[in-house]
């Protein structure tokens, strides 16, 4: 795969969504990938991960410290939380990417 062409960027994001519902980790990969989807405004997975992930994904200067808390304890571990965290990370951040690249198809005949 070369860097720096737009089927080397889906390539890409293609690799890190397919990560976050990996079979390694410490978290079930249902609960990450499900937590990535509801961080990209999919529908509610459970307490305490669903606050946690729609905050990720409509505003994350806002989450609180609470709601780290919760997940960290719901999760068992902080390693586990770390997962649950960076899982809805990827879900907004991709969310926002795969509406760029559909804007940028749908202003111009330019490749994204």
């Amino acid at each position: 795969m070369s860097t720096g062409t737009p089927d080397s960027h889906r390539d890409r994001a293609e690799a890190l969504r397919a990560a976050v519902g990996g079979d390694t980790g410490v978290t079930e990969a249902v609960l990450r990938t499900a937590v990535a989807a509801r961080a990209a405004g999919g529908p509610p997975v459970a307490e305490p991960y669903d606050d946690l992930a729609r905050q990720i994904g409509e505003a994350s200067y806002r989450v609180t410290d609470a709601e780290v808390d919760a997940v960290r304890q719901a999760a068992g571990s902080d390693k586990a939380a770390f997962e649950v965290v960076m899982s809805a990370c990827i879900g907004a951040g991709l969310a926002r990417w795969d509406t760029a690249v559909r804007v940028i198809e749908e202003a111009t005949d330019a490749p994204a």
